[in-house]
């Protein structure tokens, strides 16, 4: 009886959370569907969150935006990188300062390449040709950095002179930014677009991406809760001396990226015999998306983090003692180990792939990196899940 009316209370209380949401919404937007313009006193707008409740976002006021039921549909339907195209060259188009856009251009006799973009940016005595490169997924790694690198210059080479670029509708990672500049690549990412093409996404055509860069440019100029975050973890030092300080900054971090998807983390538990204490533990009782699916398939009914303030990489000992604690029949089999600079590629690795061989146990390696991918993915309105999901699919074709 207790834990009913504890529900219903959870419940009124996120009821009213989200009324005082939606009335702060319609004022702002004038009461009119932000990707369509149609008013409430046409059809009802329905609110539409950016980062979806099941997949960890969040309550407030930039998680949300108000549409009306059909650009809403489309909106929660995952884009296709062809939309993203299409959006990007429709505000190209309707930009004085470009021109002559062609879309989805054969390249090259040899070898024949097909360029997303080709447009002609316009200067005041000059003009410059570009070939855009688009992505509607994050980057994530420097290796797929380097292979799109690598790309963009064999579509150089082949088309002479002329500017390459990246287009994304996300925000790409610092270290990943100076690679590409360094290449002479040219980045247009969530914030750029934003900023150099505010009147053309607001006059552009009802779409997912149109919704999410309005987004973007309603957004307050104070620091986001990430941007928060990702600040406090540059300012902690490695070290032993400040373990805790990291270990209640991943925990902090953690809770903010995944829950209510999760639930919130439980600090320093250990098994019965006491030789083997985690420092979080997250109960996972999903029944839908991603974690859901980890449930399911990689048996985490519980996840299980680790957090390590190392100044080098984590070794072959930090993965067996992860390991010791997932039990099938107990905690799970999913583990976390979030440490400054990863894994080390000898025995850490050896050792994840032996673990997942014999035991079946997925134990993650998140770098600082990682954790600030996250964070700039649930920033940006994406599902900060879809960077563990990119590690589990490298690891698995991997082996």
């Amino acid at each position: 009886m207790q834990g009913s009316v504890e529900k219903i209370v959870k419940t009124d209380s996120r009821r009213q959370v989200l009324t005082k949401v939606r009335q702060l919404l319609l004022k702002k937007h004038n009461h009119a569907c932000v990707s369509c313009g149609v008013t409430d006193e046409v059809v009802p707008l329905e609110m539409a969150s950016i980062v979806p409740l099941s997949e960890g976002g969040d309550f407030s006021e930039e998680n949300f935006t108000v549409l009306c039921p059909n650009c809403h549909r489309s909106f929660d339907r995952q884009p296709r990188e062809h939309e993203f195209i299409s959006f990007l060259s429709e505000l190209i188009s309707s930009n004085d300062s470009y021109g002559n856009v062609k879309i989805e251009q054969l390249l090259g006799r040899k070898t024949r390449y097909r360029v997303d973009l080709i447009v002609e940016r316009l200067r005041k005595k000059s003009e410059e040709t570009l070939l855009i490169e688009c992505k509607s997924y994050l980057i994530g790694s420097l290796a797929r950095s380097r292979s799109i690198i690598n790309q963009l210059k064999a579509y150089k080479e082949e088309y002479g002179n002329c500017q390459v670029v990246l287009a994304v509708p996300g925000t790409i990672k610092e270290s990943e930014l100076k690679l590409f500049l360094a290449e002479n690549v040219e980045v247009w990412d969530l914030g750029y677009i934003a900023r150099n093409f505010k009147l053309q996404i607001r006059n552009a055509s009802p779409s997912y991406y149109k919704t999410l860069f309005l987004t973007q440019l309603a957004r307050s100029s104070k620091l986001t809760r990430e941007e928060d975050l990702i600040e406090s973890l540059e300012k902690c030092p490695p070290g032993r001396s400040d373990c805790y300080v990291y270990q209640s900054l991943i925990g902090d971090i953690l809770e903010h990226l995944f829950t209510p998807s999760l639930n919130r983390p439980i600090p320093e538990l250990s098994d019965k015999t006491m030789s083997n204490r985690r420092d979080f533990i997250m109960p996972n009782y999903s029944d839908k998306g991603f974690w859901a699916f980890m449930r399911e398939k990689y048996s985490a009914d519980y996840v299980i983090i680790d957090a390590k303030n190392y100044m080098g990489k984590v070794r072959k000992t930090e993965v067996l003692q992860m390991a010791n604690y997932l039990k099938l029949y107990g905690a799970g089999l999913f583990g976390i180990i979030v440490s400054r600079h990863g894994g080390d590629s000898a025995g850490c690795e050896h050792t994840l792939r032996e673990q997942w061989l014999i035991s079946q146990k997925m134990i993650l390696i998140l770098s600082d990196d990682d954790i600030v991918e996250m964070l700039m993915a649930k920033s940006d309105g994406r599902p900060p899940e879809d960077v563990l999901g990119r590690k589990i699919e490298q690891f698995r074709l991997s082996m």
